[in-house]
């Protein structure tokens, strides 16, 4: 329901919840719709949801998070610095080839010129520019698909023009019917100036220590009751689940014969298939 940008289609999840479990739809109900809800953000968070953004910074401090503390600082400073330089000298390399998107949008942008090309669109008001667009299904079984562009709203009733703030297919449709640039309609959040100045701070080198100013704070010593234990492997205080149980042990079968008690190696079948050596007892020659 989280990732749905259709309204009426999450209604239908939330419908089907509520029937199924009532007291997790309640729990929902307490929580703000726009909140969790990407068909409900108005395209606040770009098609983005927290958990995609938080195993971004997971996969940038990969490793480093059973250092010691003054370890894990230094080295998240290091590797920001080094993200913000990457992206920081992507972006201006981008710029002066030419370009104004990233490279992922415009592929996404292609994509949906693409898909646009098979759609039969009826105009009800060039000035507002909103239409009516038919999208034939892939299956003859299933009736054509119909969606009503907003040009002028920035919406469709596919859900990923307001919600990712770029044109879908169905509106790169209707504004080829008007004779329209689509590019007017995408958000300038995307353009490579806008995602320079995101990775334009530069980082400072941390410096010698025999330069640093003398500390004349207070001191911090550790409590050793809550120093983990040198040996033996440390507890988890994470809420197991059924993802945690340990599965039985599957009996183990050859791979050749799928029989128990060996294994591919000295699986008895699989040599006389092969063949016997030539040289058979009681054979002189």
């Amino acid at each position: 329901m989280g990732y749905e940008l259709m309204r009426p289609r999450f209604e239908r999840m939330l419908s089907a919840l509520r029937e199924k479990n009532a007291r997790a739809a309640e729990w929902l109900d307490h929580i703000p719709k726009e909140k969790w809800a990407q068909c409900y953000d108005e395209g606040s968070c770009y098609g983005h949801m927290t958990t995609n953004l938080a195993e971004c910074i997971n996969g940038v401090l990969k490793g480093s998070r059973a250092l010691p503390i003054t370890a894990i600082v230094r080295t998240t400073y290091y590797r920001l610095n080094s993200w913000f330089v990457d992206h920081r000298d992507e972006a201006i390399n981008m710029i002066k080839a030419g370009h104004t998107y990233c490279e992922e949008l415009t592929n996404v942008i292609k994509e949906n010129q693409r898909q646009s090309t098979c759609q039969l669109v009826r105009s009800f008001s060039r000035e507002t520019g909103v239409a009516e667009v038919e999208v034939a299904s892939r299956s003859a079984a299933r009736h054509s698909r119909v969606y009503t562009v907003k040009l002028a709203e920035n919406w469709c009733d596919c859900g990923e023009f307001q919600s990712l703030r770029l044109p879908c297919s169905h509106a790169i449709a209707t504004c080829s019917t008007l004779n329209l640039d689509c590019g007017q309609f995408i958000s300038p959040m995307y353009q490579l100036d806008n995602i320079l100045k995101v990775y334009g701070i530069h980082f400072q080198p941390i410096g010698n220590e025999e330069y640093w100013p003398p500390y004349s704070g207070p001191s911090f010593i550790p409590n050793p009751v809550m120093r983990r234990k040198r040996t033996g492997r440390p507890k988890t205080k994470r809420i197991h689940n059924e993802m945690d149980e340990v599965q039985s042990q599957r009996i183990k079968k050859c791979g050749w014969c799928r029989t128990e008690g060996h294994n591919r190696k000295n699986c008895p079948f699989r040599m006389r298939e092969v063949g016997e050596s030539s040289r058979q007892p009681g054979n002189n020659e």
